[in-house]
């Protein structure tokens, strides 16, 4: 799955794009909820789930998320990520709209995410607080 955003950005599903390293510095030394994730846990990570890498028209990853999921009734948005020289160009919300547009996620009753500080996005996709910094879309 590819989804075209702005400028030449663009977002994909395939894992040979991958940046795995590029995501581990971004995971380990730059976010609040992964400080200091071993690389190894970051491969098993993307491994596991179905993860979207954003890049450049260049074909740089600029950005990343992914879902866990049991493909049936759960998915849970995790690790997203816009490296911090490619924030305010609309990435967070390309990444957030490809994510939800994928297939292995349509039809799921309960979507979860956590933020701290990113409500805003996640409210604009129906997403509403749940307890504390969880999150949840459901549908019947």
């Amino acid at each position: 799955m590819e989804r075209q955003g702005t400028d030449g950005f663009f977002v994909s599903d395939d894992p040979n794009l991958l940046d795995v390293e590029r995501v581990h510095a971004w995971l380990s030394t730059e976010s609040y909820w992964a400080a200091g994730r071993p690389l190894e846990v970051v491969r098993r990570s993307i491994e596991g789930s179905i993860t979207f890498g954003c890049y450049s028209s260049e074909n740089s990853q600029v950005g990343v998320c992914r879902w866990v999921t049991d493909g049936a009734t759960f998915g849970w948005l995790c690790d997203v990520f816009v490296d911090s020289g490619n924030r305010g160009r609309g990435l967070g919300v390309l990444l957030v709209e490809s994510a939800l547009s994928h297939p292995a996620v349509k039809g799921l009753r309960l979507l979860l995410l956590g933020t701290r500080d990113a409500q805003g996005l996640y409210s604009r996709f129906g997403f509403v607080p749940a307890t504390g910094n969880w999150m949840e879309k459901r549908s019947r």
